[in-house]
Parts: C-alpha cells; sequence; structure tokens
C-alpha cells in the first residue's frame, strides 16, 4: 500500500497500549524477511509471545532501552526499539552501543515519514540514556530501508553472511 500524502506522523514513547500493534508490525516484516533468508530466519514456534515478553520488557525499563512508536490517528506507522549494551571488548566505541534490531514502518514507502521521525526522535533520546553509537539491523534485501539508512547518515559496518550446516 502505498499512501499518497503522508502527514508527518506522532512519535511517542511505548506504552503497554502499544505493545500489541508493535508486536504486530515486527511479525509481518519477519515472515518478510524469513523469504529472503530462509533458516536463518525462521521465526521460533513462539516467536510472537517472545517478542511480546521482549517489548513489554523495554517498555517498562525506560532505562536500559527505547522503544518508541509513530502513529498517524489511531493507526501504527511504525516502531523502533533499540536496547543498549556494551560493544565487543576489543572495540572502544566511546560507550555503549544502541542496538536498533526492530524498526518497521507499515508501509515500506514510508520511510522517509514515519521512519525519519522515529530515527529523528530516538537520536536525542538515546544519547541520554548513555548510548555513544547506533547500530541498526537491516536485511540484505531490504534496499528500501538499506537507502534510507545510508541516506540518514548511518554507514555499512559489517554484513552477515549464512548457510546451514
Amino acid at each position: 500500500m502505498r499512501m499518497e500524502t503522508q502527514q508527518r506522523p506522532d512519535v511517542e514513547q511505548a506504552d503497554a497500549s502499544h505493545i500489541e500493534a508493535i508486536v504486530d508490525l515486527a511479525d509481518r516484516w519477519r515472515r518478510d524477511y524469513r523469504r529472503h533468508a530462509p533458516g536463518f530466519r525462521d521465526p521460533a514456534p513462539d516467536a510472537r509471545e517472545r517478542h511480546r515478553a521482549r517489548v513489554g520488557a523495554i517498555v517498562a525499563d525506560r532505562r536500559s532501552g527505547l522503544a518508541l512508536v509513530a502513529t498517524r490517528g489511531s493507526e501504527p506507522a511504525g516502531c523502533l526499539l533499540a536496547v543498549l549494551g556494551p560493544a565487543a571488548d576489543v572495540y572502544a566505541p566511546g560507550g555503549e552501543l544502541a542496538r536498533i534490531d526492530d524498526f518497521w514502518v507499515a508501509d515500506p514507502a514510508d520511510w522517509w515519514g514515519a521512519g525519519a521521525a522515529l530515527l529523528e526522535e530516538a537520536r536525542p533520546r538515546l544519547r541520554a540514556l548513555g548510548a555513544a553509537r547506533i547500530v541498526v539491523e537491516a536485511g540484505g534485501h531490504d534496499s528500501p530501508k538499506q537507502a534510507f539508512l545510508w541516506r540518514s547518515g548511518l554507514t555499512l559496518a559489517s554484513e552477515r553472511y549464512q548457510a546451514s550446516l
């Protein structure tokens, strides 16, 4: 679905009322990512329940991470979840890393609307939590998200390759 006229979404700290919408959005993207990396991206049988618990924990403890939701009216437009943690001990990035594994938009054409609003809101909040750098996950096939991240000032830090054994 492509929205012709997209107003900038509202972005707020996610609370318990947003958890199910975040889980639904991530589940939709997880299924899409699985098509491009079967085996590696196969969801666990209880993936929704595990993700619901993970999102709930981030929402409940605002010191260890960040959960943002973008909405247009009552409709979810996107979400961004980050967890803070140290880099591997052989690196010194100047502080903790904010790992953004869940960063999704409801409409793939909305990275510059909802995605930009979420990332813009996340940066100062993550700095305030003590993060020195952000690390964002994007699938190798997800060129709209990759282009958005690149044009937003993020650079490619590594790639992962996988195969069955």
